[in-house]
């Protein structure tokens, strides 16, 4: 059962994503090298997350306030990866499929929270997934009937699908001045992962169902504003 929970675990937390890297981002090598680039600025948000981590060693076991400067610390190099893609903009529309395409924007957006996502995606639960494989299982404080590896497994792939959303939403929220987009990245991302603290409540009963719900609302919500942000778009260019 080891090996079935590990693939099965594996293909849960990472199947979705790399669906989409397949199809849409692999084929294309200048969506790679800005999803690789936008994982190495993950990177750099979380080592100085890890240095504060380090540093507060009195704050060390709370994790609601680990997760104020590390969200704060993420959507910040989000910011400096708009900033160098803006600027770079020019020369990534010469080499593009379609230089003078005005979807281009939403693809680099897109392919860069990509790799924040599944960046996040690998550290967050990569110890767990290889944990998975035995010999005991670990379950779920909130869902005492569930292995805490598949519930950390569904958690993990809707938030890397939210990074995707995330990221689209923000860049058109700089692009435009939009900062009501801006605060939606910023308060949804913090809601979603105090909505993570739900799956080790054990006072909360089901709170791993209800922090899945929880995200997935906030997940649709997002998804909502791509769609009009895309449609409106379209609509321009008609």
């Amino acid at each position: 059962m080891t090996l079935t929970t590990f693939f099965g675990c594996a293909f849960t937390a990472y199947g979705p994503s790399l669906a989409i890297f397949l199809g849409s981002i692999a084929p294309n090598a200048q969506l790679v090298i800005l999803m690789v680039s936008s994982a190495f600025f993950w990177l750099i948000s979380v080592l100085l997350a890890s240095a504060i981590w380090y540093i507060a060693s009195n704050s060390r076991d709370t994790f609601p306030v680990t997760i104020i400067y590390t969200v704060l610390l993420q959507e910040l190099f989000r910011y400096f990866l708009y900033l160098l893609i803006n600027r770079a903009e020019s020369g990534l529309n010469m080499v593009a499929s379609h230089p003078k395409s005005r979807f281009n924007r939403s693809g680099y957006a897109f392919a860069a929270g990509l790799g924040f996502g599944l960046m996040f995606g690998i550290i967050s639960y990569i110890t767990q997934l290889v944990n998975s494989l035995g010999p005991g299982v670990i379950m779920c404080e909130s869902c005492k009937t569930v292995s805490l590896y598949f519930i950390s497994a569904i958690t993990t792939s809707i938030l890397i699908l939210h990074h995707c959303a995330w990221m689209m939403i923000s860049f058109t929220g700089f692009t435009n001045r939009s900062w009501l987009r801006v605060a939606w990245v910023v308060i949804t991302h913090y809601g979603a992962s105090y909505l993570t603290i739900l799956n080790s409540s054990p006072t909360v009963n089901y709170g791993c169902a209800y922090q899945i719900m929880g995200n997935l609302v906030l997940l649709i919500a997002s998804a909502i504003i791509v769609f009009a942000d895309m449609r409106h778009l379209h609509q321009k260019l008609s």
